[in-house]
């Protein structure tokens, strides 16, 4: 009986000692979200100096392809912080969003200022820093909670006309000299709070 007992215990113990699986595939990474449709890799690490810059949507190289009809652009500063601007052809032209920047290797995490109390549709908190295979200077930015998922959903026929669509690219660096009067020029025009109230 006892013999009986342990073959019947037997396979109880082996399936404890088997991993686990609980019938849902692994989470993958934003990187291997966009991969599995564009050949991008990550760029991880840049310092502040490296990484500081004006991304901009549309980019130059999609506004060949559509015609503009306004602009957002995230002003990096290599001094970790950062202005969120969306410009219309319906003023004001306003700062959206304002605040510090980090990065934990190629994602980015925007903190907006105790001033921004409102929150703008446009700006998204987490990015993935990226740029295409073969294309070593450029940066693109791509919300995380937002784009990322509608990139997915969208990018069928047309992945890299999609990923243009959705992401912001760098399209100049900004300097530790130049930081003070940008960030002044851009508050001077652009800072209109009561737009949001």
């Amino acid at each position: 009986m006892l013999t009986i007992l342990k073959w019947m215990w037997l396979p109880a113990v082996i399936a404890l000692l088997l991993p686990q699986s609980s019938g849902h595939k692994a989470q993958r990474t934003p990187l291997e979200r966009l991969q599995s449709k564009i050949d991008v890799v990550s760029v991880a690490n840049l310092t502040p100096l490296e990484f500081a810059g004006q991304y901009t949507n549309p980019s130059e190289e999609l506004s060949k392809r559509l015609p503009r009809m306004g602009s957002a652009d995230l002003f990096i500063f290599p001094d970790k912080t950062y202005i969120f601007t969306f410009v219309t052809d319906i003023p004001p032209e306003t700062i959206s969003d304002k605040g510090t920047w980090s990065l934990e290797s190629d994602i980015l995490l925007l903190k907006s200022d105790k001033d921004i109390t409102w929150k703008s549709r446009m700006v998204e908190r987490r990015h993935i820093v990226v740029r295409r295979r073969g294309h070593d200077s450029e940066l693109f930015l791509i919300g995380i909670d937002h784009q990322l998922p509608r990139f997915e959903r969208d990018a069928k026929e047309d992945p890299e006309f999609t990923f243009l669509l959705l992401s912001l690219k760098r399209e100049k660096t900004i300097s530790a000299t130049d930081v003070e009067p940008l960030r002044k020029k851009l508050m001077e025009e652009m800072w209109h709070p009561d737009f949001y109230r």
